[in-house]
């Protein structure tokens, strides 16, 4: 490999804070208000040009909330209620959000009330520190390069960036390296929702499914339109028998590639706060790592071709689709999984399943493991019982090789099959929201190690997100 040598730089320090948090997404956002709202000097550093990342940026814009986390997460969406005078929060555990909507309230509650700083379109390009410390943060934006020292740092990005900088140990994906399959998200807008809803009660054919299910995703055209008359959630799902059907009766329109592709999972879109948009979540990219560039390159282009391909076959074949467009598509690919920053303790499988709870627990959750399949054509889903919760330790938000590093959001410290589990964006709020209240314990107590937080002094924090 041929290299470049680059010649010894000053580089300006900008700022010196308390919390550096690298990454503005569901974690970030959690870490940040939660950190501001405590009186400490906070940095969030974020790639995109707007905070929220997969909600907005990713359009994953629908939010699963369970009815006993009272935490960030379901303030935002009482907010978004209130402005849009409407009742979604009443629709737990999902609840459909407007992702333009969500960037306001963001900014709002993150910049302009909790005090945070943000720096958009910045990414981090190194790490300067010494053996178990982390003394600042290269970063690269319109100004070139900068730096930022702080006393605590977090690791919020998703793919484990500023940790792996650092020299993090982490883990990607299965046994084999591969990740549960990403998803490139789009909505559509103009769509005639009533019409559908009729269209499948009078013709059975639409309705037929094949593929697994949340049970709470399985609602008869009924169930659909009273919860969108109630402001819930409504979930529009499969339609592979039909598919099938269609493809027969039109030959030559979808490729084989096509035909393959919209069935390994269906078609399926959910309601939005606009009574005329849907939300479209099914495009697969198979045999997926998450920790290279052109990888990366190659899955956006996928994901664009097969929303193409998608949304031909609903314009064309599902009724009240006649007359609608492509509203916008994910300015991100919807990672589910890439790398794992290793903590003091790695979640796991066992502890989904067991219910375990811990001692340093700082969030309790509900979701059961959700893999998508490394080849895109099968989900594996479990659900736990309507009553039944585990518990994620603050263990698993602390990098096991440094003192001051805090990881929240989809890279914090899991096994593949536990951070299926545990990657829903109100859960990767309310993580960083741990973060951001163990970095203020730390400061205000004058501590230098992420292991001497007062652990009952944070679980009061926390305790609307245990």
């Amino acid at each position: 490999m041929d290299y470049i040598k680059l010649q010894e730089r000053k580089i300006p320090v900008i700022a010196d804070v308390d919390l550096f948090i690298a990454g503005g997404g569901c974690a970030g956002v959690g870490a940040g208000i939660a950190a501001a709202r405590n009186g400490i000097r906070t940095l969030i550093a974020e790639r995109m040009f707007c905070l929220g990342g997969t909600m907005t940026s990713g359009l994953m814009s629908k939010i699963a909330i369970l009815e006993t986390n009272h935490g960030i997460g379901e303030e935002l969406i009482g907010r978004l209620d209130a402005y849009q005078k409407t009742n979604f929060l009443a629709s737990r555990h999902e609840v459909p959000i407007d992702p333009e909507l969500t960037k306001f309230m963001l900014d709002r509650m993150v910049i302009e009330e909790a005090g945070a700083e943000v720096l958009f379109g910045t990414t981090i390009t190194g790490v300067i520190g010494g053996g178990r410390s982390i003394d600042a943060v290269i970063i690269d934006s319109i100004n070139g390069t900068e730096a930022v020292r702080a006393n605590y740092f977090a690791d919020c990005t998703g793919d484990g960036q500023l940790g792996f900088k650092a020299g993090a140990s982490y883990t990607t994906g299965n046994d084999e390296g591969y990740s549960s399959s990403p998803t490139l998200m789009f909505r559509v807008a103009n769509v005639d929702i009533e019409k559908l809803i009729s269209a499948m009660e009078s013709r059975p054919e639409l309705c037929a499914s094949v593929k697994t299910a949340y049970s709470n995703h399985r609602l008869s055209p009924a169930q659909n339109r009273k919860n969108i008359a109630r402001d819930r959630y409504a979930h529009f799902a499969d339609f592979i028998p039909y598919i099938r059907q269609k493809v027969k009766e039109n030959p030559g329109m979808f490729s084989d590639w096509e035909v393959e592709m919209m069935q390994q999972r269906g078609i399926l879109f959910m309601n939005q706060p606009q009574g005329s948009h849907v939300l479209v979540n099914c495009t697969r990219i198979p045999y997926f790592k998450g920790n290279d560039n052109r990888e990366l390159s190659r899955a956006m282009l996928s994901g664009r071709k097969q929303v193409e391909a998608v949304f031909r076959f609903m314009k064309f074949f599902l009724p009240g689709f006649e007359r609608a467009f492509i509203m916008d598509t994910g300015s991100m690919l919807g990672i589910r999984e890439s790398r794992r920053i290793t903590g003091d303790y790695i979640f796991t499988e066992q502890d989904v399943e067991s219910y375990r709870k811990f001692d340093d627990v700082i969030v309790s959750n509900q979701g059961g493991v959700e893999i998508h399949a490394v080849d895109g054509k099968e989900t594996d889903i479990r659900e736990l019982g309507k009553n039944d919760c585990y518990h994620v330790p603050y263990r698993s938000i602390i990098a096991k090789d440094f003192d001051n590093l805090f990881i929240a959001g989809r890279c914090f410290s899991s096994s593949h099959s536990a951070l299926s589990a545990a990657r829903n964006i109100s859960y990767c709020m309310a993580l960083g929201q741990a973060v951001g209240n163990a970095g203020a314990l730390l400061i205000h107590a004058g501590k230098k190690n992420v292991r001497e937080v007062d652990i009952k002094a944070l679980q009061e924090k926390q305790r609307t997100v245990i």
